[in-house]
């Protein structure tokens, strides 16, 4: 690697480094803020009142998915790409499209797993948390899927805003469900 590539290197890991600690910032405080302006889940927690929650949360963020999906849908039509086996992508815009519904996707999964596991392990007052999880991945894949057309590198907050809530979710529900069998 060339001194100038290595410089390159650095710049790049710099701005993709700003974009994780922004995101990691920025989810933090949201989620304290938020939870401190709505409060308390006041509603009592019955099985059917989490489930209708849930449900509710996933909404929104299942609607990023269709987002991808209609978009990729639309540029394929009327060109070369319409046969994804002879031409996968048949612009830029297109292979980023392409990236965003792929890694929205993955990301959804966790969510909709962390999310119905969270309904059914969090107390009932910590339920406020579900909204606002479901806030930050529209947030989050707002900001990745705009960040990755102007420049693939930032698309890390947006990757961060979705991801690292996720990663929290799941060492909660993981250390509910063991603690709950010991």
């Amino acid at each position: 690697m060339t001194q100038t590539e290595g410089a390159t290197q650095a710049a790049h890991n710099k701005t993709v480094k700003t974009g994780i600690i922004a995101s990691l910032a920025l989810a933090l405080l949201s989620t304290a803020a938020l939870f401190y302006l709505l409060g308390p889940f006041a509603h009592a927690a019955t099985f059917e009142d989490r489930l209708t929650l849930t449900i509710q949360c996933a909404i929104l963020p299942g609607f990023m998915l269709l987002a991808g999906i209609l978009t990729l849908g639309k540029s394929r039509f009327g060109n070369e790409a319409e046969d994804p086996t002879a031409c996968e992508a048949s612009s830029q815009a297109m292979k980023v499209n392409i990236r965003y519904l792929s890694n929205t996707h993955e990301q959804f999964s966790l969510f909709i797993i962390n999310i119905l596991a969270l309904s059914l392990l969090l107390p009932a007052p910590a339920l406020t948390l579900l909204p606002i999880y479901a806030g930050l991945f529209v947030v989050g894949r707002i900001a990745f899927w705009i960040g990755y057309h102007l420049n693939p590198l930032h698309r890390a907050t947006g990757f961060g805003l979705t991801f690292y809530p996720s990663v929290a979710a799941m060492l909660y529900n993981v250390f509910a469900v063991l603690a709950g069998l010991v």
